[in-house]
């Protein structure tokens, strides 16, 4: 004999899974966004260091580092490319806004009385409200994604 799980709790399980999700995303990019400013931070501030004292080298590493300031240049320029395509900073933001509107639904669920849970009506409005938080989420999704695809084609 199986049981079926009450309205309330199927929701609020969807709702707790999908802002788990969104709240691991959200970390995620931001570690991602940290990583790449940094890169670029630590490339470029290389490659000023390097074209500094390049002159001031020993003949026989000159060559070195002339090398050295090339790959730390395509390193910034590859690491910037990176970013503007992806973003990840933006999609830090669009995830973590995402998770504080799931919280808050959340904890609009946790406040229900028994009464309310057991409520249709009540039930449907937490829904109706879940359903546009993803639809808001997808879309700023979306659109981020459509920004890089029309920036790449101005560019041809």
């Amino acid at each position: 004999m199986s049981t079926t799980k009450a309205k309330y709790d199927v929701l609020f399980d969807e709702i707790s899974a999908i802002a788990d999700r969104a709240s691991y995303r959200s970390q995620e990019n931001k570690l991602k966004s940290f990583r790449i400013y940094l890169g670029i931070a630590i490339a470029s501030a290389l490659i000023t260091i390097l074209v500094a004292v390049s002159n001031d080298v020993p003949l026989k590493y000159q060559l070195h580092t002339k090398i050295l300031t090339l790959l730390l240049s395509g390193v910034t320029t590859v690491l910037a490319a990176w970013d503007g395509f992806y973003n990840h900073k933006q999609l830090w933001i669009n995830y973590g806004e995402s998770r504080n509107q799931l919280r808050a639904i959340q904890l609009k669920m946790k406040m229900m009385d028994e009464q309310e849970r057991n409520n249709d009506k009540a039930l449907d409005t937490i829904f109706n409200e879940f359903q546009e938080v993803m639809h808001n989420g997808n879309s700023n999704w979306k659109s981020l994604r459509m920004e890089n695809v029309d920036a790449t084609a101005s560019k041809e």
